[in-house]
């Protein structure tokens, strides 16, 4: 297994070089020394340091978020159909921060705040719908009730953009797409403390999510509060994709893909599939925004679509397999 471990940790590294150094200027590794040694031309310098570390850096946390968010909501909800893309957490983290950007502010350090509040609220809609008095809560409701918040959701954004200028239209109609592109460092500073904060305490915690495996009446009766402990897997799940949503928009099915390809290899639920899940996570958000860049001549391709245009298919794969068993 550590041997698995390393070879993706290192698939990862590449990736990140990739980002760093493909685009519609290529910085090879002559120019990367030439940077080292301080021989390097001031546009050279300025296109590594301000334009593509910081967003091959903010690619990287993405994935690493998104593929950990995805890793305990299919924990949580004992469904390897869960994302926070699916069940509407990433919409209502969009629709806040679009508000927040559109019509009042435009400072982005609050940005991974608001889109948690924007999950919360989405997340607590989800609940309040899939709940049943006096009974607990059915994590088949929990799911059938995100898929119908995220329409509206999403209904409700893009009743939003119309209302927004010309140019803040372009701007948050790439967002939603998941566009990692314009990325500061602030933006890095702003969120990467929100994501090694949750994701240490979800690594902290993740051995609890095989005692959601053994049954609801299994745990019950070996003193686990089923509650309490779903709350608070939720409560870091929403927390890492909703913070994350503000800088990068929408990259949805990260949290679907990254934690299925993470067990398969691993074979279980562990804290090495869990740290696996953000490496894998890592590495289909860097790639795609590569590719995204590269397709076209002029412009470019959210990194969101190029992941949709896999992570789309697998979904309804998953989709008719759940129904045929």
């Amino acid at each position: 297994m550590k041997k698995k471990m390393i070879f993706f940790f290192l698939l990862m590294l590449a990736a990140f070089m990739a980002s760093v150094m493909v685009g519609k200027t290529v910085l090879s590794f002559s120019i990367l020394l030439d940077m080292i040694k301080g021989t390097a031309t001031n546009s050279q310098i300025l296109t590594l340091v301000s334009f593509r570390l910081p967003r091959a850096c903010l690619a990287l946390i993405a994935g690493v978020a998104f593929g950990f968010s995805g890793f305990a909501l299919q924990g949580v909800t004992r469904n390897e159909l869960a994302d926070a893309s699916i069940l509407g957490i990433n919409n209502g983290a969009g629709l806040f921060v679009i508000v927040y950007l559109g019509f009042y502010a435009q400072g982005s350090y609050l940005l991974p705040l608001v889109g948690v509040i924007g999950g919360l609220a989405a997340a607590f809609l989800v609940y309040v719908i899939a709940y049943k008095h006096h009974q607990l809560l059915s994590m088949e409701r929990v799911l059938l009730a995100g898929i119908a918040v995220n329409a509206g959701l999403a209904a409700g954004t893009l009743l939003l953009t119309v209302q927004l200028s010309k140019d803040r239209y372009s701007f948050v109609t790439s967002w939603l797409s998941g566009a990692i592109w314009g990325t500061s460092w602030n933006q890095i500073i702003s969120l990467l403390p929100w994501v090694l904060l949750l994701a240490a305490a979800l690594f902290w915690t993740v051995p609890l999510l095989n005692l959601l495996g053994f049954g609801e009446e299994q745990a019950i009766s070996l003193g686990v509060s089923l509650t309490r402990l779903r709350t608070w897997f939720l409560l870091l799940a929403v927390g890492l994709a909703a913070s994350t949503v503000g800088f990068t928009g929408n990259l949805a099915f990260v949290g679907l893909l990254a934690p299925h390809i993470a067990k398969g290899i691993v074979g279980k639920e562990s804290r090495t599939a869990f740290v696996l899940s953000g490496m894998v996570g890592s590495i289909l958000v860097l790639v795609s925004d590569t590719i995204g860049r590269l397709l076209l001549a002029n412009g470019e391709i959210p990194a969101g679509i190029i992941i949709s245009l896999v992570g789309a298919p697998y979904f309804l794969y998953l989709l008719i397999r759940q129904k045929a068993s």
